[in-house]
């Protein structure tokens, strides 16, 4: 297999919409995931990098409340990784390492120009709304981490990984730029989803202040 989806859920899959989704797929990627799990999503991503040596060309890591509405995901991604070691579906450019540390406000927010790629959430009960950051598909600096795919041959030849620092907040964003940093490029592709995710709905919430101050203890100093 050239692909492996990717998923790491707390419960049982079979109740995410990510297992639901990919399931699709079956005959086209190896579909892996981790179930009751209690460790953060890096180590856990980078376990599968190190663990599956050479089986796949590209691994794509996906939130477990993702569904994958694109039956040609997998001819996008390749095409995409033409480009881009890494490929995402929502990033920005030109970020200021600064508070609130979310990725679309540390790239101006919307109106800004900076932002790009496009997500589906949504919008009742049979209903979704795509929301539109930009133009796709593009080079970025930054990728929300709901679906991250990679070119293994690209991150290990830089000897990239994900920033285990992180359990969930900022994990994205730290290993993003730990990416700029090693000169692997990020890029937005047109692949289609749906994130039955509000966002983070509280920006005082301890887990995500906590996790807010090292990652600017981290990066403050940082340009990319």
């Amino acid at each position: 297999m050239k692909f492996a989806f990717y998923s790491v859920t707390r419960g049982s899959i079979n109740n995410t919409m990510f297992y639901e989704s990919v399931n699709r797929l079956a005959d086209e990627v190896d579909v892996v995931y981790e179930e009751n799990n209690t460790e953060g999503l890096s180590k856990r991503y980078n376990d599968l990098i190190r663990t599956s040596k050479n089986l796949y060309e590209y691994i794509v890591f996906v939130h477990d409340d993702v569904f994958v509405d694109d039956l040609n995901v997998c001819q996008k991604l390749i095409h995409a990784h033409r480009d881009f070691d890494i490929v995402g579906l929502a990033g920005g450019i030109n970020p200021v390492i600064q508070k609130p540390a979310l990725w679309h406000l540390m790239c101006g927010g919307f109106g800004s120009g900076n932002l790009r790629g496009a997500v589906a959430h949504p919008a009742g009960p049979e209903a979704v709304a795509m929301t539109s950051f930009g133009s796709t598909p593009a080079r970025v600096a930054i990728l929300d981490g709901l679906f991250l795919s990679i070119k293994v041959s690209s991150i290990r030849s830089k000897k990239w990984q994900f920033n285990e620092n992180y359990k969930f907040h900022h994990y994205d964003i730290a290993s993003c730029i730990d990416a700029n940093q090693k000169k692997l490029k990020l890029g937005v592709a047109p692949i289609w989803v749906i994130h039955n995710s509000p966002g983070l709905l509280n920006i005082n919430d301890k887990m995500f202040t906590d996790s807010q101050e090292t990652f600017m203890r981290e990066y403050s100093n940082n340009s990319i």
